[in-house]
């Protein structure tokens, strides 16, 4: 018993090195940078570093609710890049490292269809990796601006791409696409109605790609797509908020039954 108490210690020794350690981490790889020029799709695809985009996504005083969603949907644009491949499942953090959350990397390996290649519902996680696709970009935007006090939600238009819909007053209803850093000031039913009317946002689609990018989505593309099917997109997951208590309290559990023992002593 005293020998399985000394494993279960150490366990948990090892267990909160590993936690701290990774709070002197961060999940975005600086080659995030120079990425673009070697899978060659989207044209000055991020610009701005972590963590200095945290600034960029606060408030400014006196910025209304139009002002500020439109500012802070092309910030993501420019701050995160539309990467999710499978060579950057460890090189970019796709899958959650040990030291950023054990629990979340080990259901990588138990559960590989979902963890493998992690979107985290926490949307300061994601923006600290600084990876993604319109899903991602999209639940950075929904969350800035849910702590702003403005209502928003996710939206995937045509089962092919995932925007944010936000209500910035009484009259207006935009969609925002921080994947592309576009704003179409209309809202769900008239575009349903009228799928034209997103066409002059995406007019210059051609010009975010490198010429020879491989399936580029085009205006058309766009257009078509927000004249399909629109439902609510979610990427909640209760896992996710319940395992990055658990890292911490598991250590201590673990080291409980020798503390408890000494304590009686």
């Amino acid at each position: 018993m005293k020998i399985f108490s000394k494993i279960l210690l150490a366990v948990g020794l090892l267990l909160l090195c590993i936690n701290i350690f990774g709070l002197f981490k961060t999940m975005r790889n600086p080659a995030v940078y120079s990425e673009e020029k070697t899978i060659r799709n989207r044209l000055n695809d991020i610009s701005i570093k972590y963590p200095e985009i945290l600034e960029m996504l606060k408030r400014k005083p006196n910025e209304n609710n139009i002002d500020f969603a439109v500012r802070i949907n092309k910030v993501v644009n420019d701050g995160f890049i539309h990467y999710w491949k499978t060579a950057g499942i460890d090189k970019y953090h796709e899958r959650v490292p040990i030291w950023e959350n054990y629990l979340l990397y080990a259901a990588s390996y138990i559960y590989p269809e979902k963890y493998r290649m992690y979107e985290f519902s926490n949307y300061k996680k994601n923006l600290e990796r600084g990876v993604g696709l319109c899903s991602t970009h999209s639940t950075i935007v929904k969350g800035v601006l849910l702590e702003n006090g403005i209502k928003a939600e996710l939206l995937d238009v045509g089962g092919h791409h995932v925007v944010v819909r936000a209500e910035l007053n009484d009259t207006a209803t935009y969609m925002l696409d921080p994947d592309y850093g576009i704003v179409v000031p209309h809202d769900t039913a008239a575009i349903t109605a009228n799928p034209e009317l997103v066409r002059a946002s995406y007019k210059d689609m051609a010009e975010l790609y490198y010429p020879d990018a491989v399936d580029p989505y085009t205006t058309e593309i766009l257009v078509k797509i927000f004249g399909d099917r629109k439902h609510v997109y979610s990427v909640e997951n209760w896992f996710e908020t319940f395992s990055y208590w658990a890292i911490w309290i598991i250590p201590f559990l673990l080291m409980l039954p020798i503390g408890i023992k000494r304590f009686r002593k």
